[in-house]
Parts: structure tokens; C-alpha cells; sequence
């Protein structure tokens, strides 16, 4: 029997724990490829300060990014084979269609039916029956589908999403709940009508305005137009909008900027994603200057899972934080 240099006699299977050997198989067997030194060092931690399970180290495996990304290039690499869908009965109690392979959501909402429940909690905590839910980078429609509930067949949910496959998605959804209050628009938004390429990772996306003929090529995998908020809001015939989610990889100063007539009438509550890094790449301002016109539009700003109000040193300790990118931002008007 071969037995590899790293299994030592300590290191034998008790009760279900898992061991370095079994972290060692999961890498060469699930991921394809040796373990890097910063994944032994974490798990070798774990296993010292109170053990792990072997099922749920085998489940931490399969759930993982790297896992699923890489199902998601060989499920989609087949000619002829399309992106695969599976009905989900979400802990929400609404039906959505997802991509499972998909690592940013349909993996989680495939294997756990939730997704961000302190957000999700949030939404709902300020959308009254019969109010109007904005979702600005809908996604595959959790958000939407959430709303829909929540406002009832007297209320009205605007999702705006440009990748066409994640619509397809939130609309199938939506016919299959019968959630007849959610309006769906395959566009981007922005400050003005215009065109962009978006570039997608996953079921997220990246806008990249199109100005004209661009200096150099553009890498994208859809070309879709862009349109002010309020444009879309006036088109509905809404008479009042009470919670807007935003959350456009770095472009929510872009689509805040065309979304100001709407914000300046009817107040809503926004809860934006706050991805510090995204933002100071993005051509359209920085993490600081996103909390700047927030606060100029006249919000308050709080870090969803804390509690009170936040300034903005404070926001931004917490974005970068060890072992996180982002935090959610709930804004209340002043």
C-alpha cells in the first residue's frame, strides 16, 4: 500500500474526524491539484483547535468556489450543451430556477435554498404590503423573488439585470411562482441612454460604457443597452418606489448618478453593497467618494449586522476586514 510522506501515525480516522490525510485527498481528489500552503496551514488549524468532520469537510470541498468554477468550465465546455437549470424550493417558501454550477449564487441557493440572509431579512423588514421594490443588479432574481412576496399582488417589483441568461432565469422563476408583480428589463444602468459590454464572471458582470469606437478591443460577453433609473421608473408609471437594492460590482455611483430624481421624490431605503476594491477600480469615482454621494443624497449609512449608524472610517475598517471584500450597507434617508 503507497502512503504518502505528509500521513503520519497520529493522523489515523477516529469517529468521523477528519485528518490532514483526508484534507490532502480532498484537494488532489475534488480539486484536481496539490494543496497550497495557506489551505494546509488553515485546516491544520482547525483540526488542532477542535477538529472538523469528515462529511463536512468533504461538503466545505464540494460547496467551494474553486470546485464549482471548475465544474462550471467542464459542464460548459460540451458542444451543443446548454447552461443547466434546477428548480429550487427555497427556506423563503418561492420556487427559483438557478444555475447550480454557477459559483456567485446558484451553487449556494442550489445547496442551502438561501442566500444572504441578513440582507434578505433587511429587504424585507422595509418593503410594506403593497410597496414597490427596486432591484438594481437582480442577478438570477432572489432579491426580486423575495420582494414579490413580500409586497404582495398590490405591490410591484422593477428588476433590472443586463446579462440576458440570468433574466431568462429570474423570469421562468417569477411565470412558475406566479408572481405577476415583477417587471424584468435586460438593460444596464447608467446616467444617460447609451451602450455598454458586460463582462461576465459567473452569473455576476462587470459594465464597461462603449463610447464610441473604443481605443482597443473590448472583451465582453454580451453588448446591451444602458438607461437612467429614472427613465425606467417614469416608463413603469410608478407612483412610488420604497426600497431600492443595488449591487453592480463598482457601477452603483453609474447608476446611482441616473437615479437621482427617483431618490430625491419618493426617499426610498437603499441597501447597496459596499466592495471597496471594485470601486476604486471602476472609472466612475472610489470607495470613498460612493460613501461621499450617498451621504450627500441626503442618507444614513449602517453596516447590515451591526447596530446604529456608521461613519465613514468606520465602513471602510469593516470592508477590509481580514477574510472579507465587501459588507452590505443598509441607507436610510435623513
Amino acid at each position: 500500500m503507497l502512503v504518502d510522506n505528509w500521513q503520519t501515525n497520529g493522523d489515523a480516522q477516529q469517529d468521523g474526524a477528519a485528518t490532514m490525510a483526508d484534507v490532502h485527498h480532498c484537494y488532489r481528489l475534488l480539486l484536481g491539484r496539490a494543496p497550497d500552503p495557506g489551505g494546509l496551514e488553515h485546516y491544520r488549524r482547525r483540526l488542532e483547535g477542535g477538529g472538523i468532520g469528515l462529511p463536512e469537510l468533504v461538503e466545505e470541498f464540494l460547496g467551494s468556489v474553486e470546485f464549482v468554477r471548475a465544474r462550471a468550465d467542464r459542464s460548459r465546455s460540451a458542444p451543443g450543451e446548454g447552461t443547466p437549470v434546477e428548480q429550487v424550493r427555497t427556506v423563503e417558501g418561492f420556487l427559483m430556477n438557478v444555475d447550480p454550477t454557477d459559483y456567485a449564487v446558484g451553487h449556494t441557493v442550489a445547496r442551502t435554498g438561501a442566500y444572504e440572509p441578513e440582507v434578505s431579512s433587511t429587504v424585507r423588514r422595509h418593503l410594506p404590503p403593497g410597496g414597490t421594490f427596486v432591484d438594481v443588479g437582480a442577478n438570477m432574481g432572489w432579491f426580486s423573488l423575495l420582494a414579490a412576496g413580500a409586497v404582495g399582488p398590490g405591490g410591484h417589483v422593477l428588476a433590472v439585470e443586463p446579462n440576458p441568461a440570468n433574466v431568462e432565469l429570474l423570469r421562468s422563476s417569477a411565470r412558475d411562482n406566479g408572481f405577476a408583480n415583477i417587471e424584468a428589463h435586460c438593460v444596464a444602468l447608467a446616467d444617460e441612454p447609451g451602450t455598454v459590454a458586460l463582462e461576465t464572471d459567473g452569473s455576476n458582470g462587470r459594465v464597461i460604457p462603449i463610447d464610441g469606437p473604443p481605443p482597443a478591443p473590448v472583451r465582453a460577453s454580451f453588448v446591451v443597452a444602458a438607461l437612467p433609473l429614472d427613465d425606467l421608473v417614469e416608463r413603469a408609471g410608478l407612483d412610488r418606489v420604497d426600497l431600492v437594492k443595488i449591487d453592480v460590482e463598482g457601477a452603483e455611483p453609474l447608476a446611482l448618478r441616473g437615479a437621482r430624481r427617483a431618490l430625491q421624490t419618493y426617499r426610498p431605503v437603499l441597501v447597496s453593497e459596499f466592495y471597496p476594491l471594485a470601486l476604486d477600480l471602476a472609472p466612475w469615482g472610489s470607495a470613498q467618494g460612493y460613501l461621499d454621494m450617498l451621504r450627500a443624497l441626503g442618507y444614513r449609512l449602517q453596516v447590515i449586522g451591526t447596530d446604529g449608524e456608521q461613519d465613514d472610517g468606520s465602513v471602510l475598517e469593516m470592508a477590509g476586514a481580514p477574510g472579507t471584500d465587501h459588507v452590505d450597507l443598509l441607507c436610510l434617508p435623513a
